[in-house]
């Protein structure tokens, strides 16, 4: 399951959508990112402590559930998959 929740989330990173200083949204780690596979995902999580944490978020479009990464590893892997991102580097260096 770490293996695929890695997976989804440098895949993600690739070609995920930045704003104009190269950060992605946290719209974009909500649990439905792993498809019918997020609530096994989660309880994954709950059980294996230190992986994704889930916390419930407001926005403008009310409350929605979204996860930060908490793998050392994991979170080295997507940073370096968005550095090759196209949209993190166009943005990174408009100004």
């Amino acid at each position: 399951m770490r293996k695929l929740i890695k997976e989804v989330l440098v895949e993600m990173h690739k070609t995920v959508t930045t704003d104009k200083y190269g950060q992605v949204s946290r719209d974009n780690f909500t649990p439905s990112l792993f498809g019918d596979k997020r609530d096994e995902v989660e309880q994954y999580c709950k059980e294996n402590k230190g992986i994704l944490q889930f916390s419930t978020y407001g926005g403008r479009f009310g409350t929605y559930k979204a996860f930060t990464v908490e793998d050392d590893e994991i979170r080295k892997s997507c940073r370096e998959a968005l550095h090759t991102n196209e949209n993190w580097k166009r943005n990174i260096n408009s100004y």
